[in-house]
């Protein structure tokens, strides 16, 4: 079979037939409706067509990704509720969404963060040290010297490592959603969506908490970690975790209060439990693979 070349529509009609650039299939009309590929006119390489396509490719992106943010915060629930009834072409992919918000998280939030503590916490604060992080990083570092280049070190690598692998926090989400209402009888993939656009919500939380509230206060302090701020604001910001998620449980869950508040609960635990698991993981793949002269 012939490769389809490029077609172009030579100030054709919708009544011509042309072959579709792509697949080779017959289209009647601008697009091809098996795969949907635009039939290229002369109109698209004139310059200024170009131009207006690009701009308002950009424009149509930025209002969707400002209106899913919108409905993410104020409306909890909705998006995963729209996704599963098919209302999709307005509002930005759940994946797509949690990749531009872990950005902007990680833009503002800086390397040292909620998910990559610094080296002095993992030295100084439990639970870190109930799992022998202490002796691990003094078997590292047997004077000050050597401390001060491990924790310049480890603070740099530690920071990029946690943008890595980020992504685990979904699919753990989902699964612990999936359990959590499975009378529910959802696909495993709406309660994947659901975990999606619950994370991207923490994550855009957690790049505004930063920005607005922990960087001023150790600014202000002028120190790496507080343990009494660390724990407050972690109470803060799980209590508001909570209350989002039994909002977004029972708008797509359609849960009761008793279970939804039960469920919010366990979420919290879990997320926290989690998240303390994570950067364990994350101190002793860091820390053995931090080289120091």
């Amino acid at each position: 079979m012939r490769k389809p070349g490029p077609t172009i529509k030579h100030n054709q009609t919708n009544l011509d037939f042309v072959n579709c650039a792509s697949c080779g299939h017959i289209i009647n009309g601008n697009y091809c409706n098996v795969c949907g590929e635009k039939v290229i006119a002369e109109h698209d390489f004139v310059l200024k067509h170009y131009v207006e396509e690009s701009f308002e490719g950009l424009t149509h992106f930025d209002t969707k990704f400002f209106r899913s943010v919108k409905v993410l915060i104020l409306k909890p629930g909705m998006l995963t509720v729209n996704f599963s009834a098919g209302k999709r072409v307005n509002f930005v992919k759940p994946f797509q969404l949690f990749l531009i918000c872990n950005l902007i998280f990680f833009l503002l939030a800086g390397k040292l963060n909620i998910f990559s503590q610094s080296l002095w916490a993992f030295y100084d604060y439990r639970p870190y040290t109930y799992f022998n992080t202490k002796n691990v990083i003094l078997a590292k570092a047997t004077n000050n010297k050597q401390f001060e280049k491990l924790t310049i070190a480890f603070n740099e690598h530690i920071g990029t490592e946690s943008k890595l692998f980020i992504v685990l926090f979904i699919p753990v989400l989902a699964a612990a959603f999936a359990l959590l209402f499975i009378n529910r009888k959802k696909y495993f993939s709406e309660h994947l969506v659901f975990a999606t656009h619950y994370f991207s919500f923490i994550l855009i939380y957690y790049a505004a908490f930063t920005t607005l509230i922990s960087t001023p206060f150790y600014a202000f302090n002028k120190t790496n970690f507080s343990a009494s701020f660390d724990a407050l604001s972690s109470l803060i910001n799980l209590i508001v975790f909570g209350i989002y998620l039994g909002i977004a449980a029972r708008r797509f869950y359609k849960t009761g209060i008793a279970f939804t508040v039960a469920a919010a609960l366990f979420t919290v635990i879990f997320f926290t439990m989690a998240l303390y698991g994570y950067r364990i993981l994350l101190f002793y793949k860091t820390i053995y693979g931090v080289h120091i002269s």
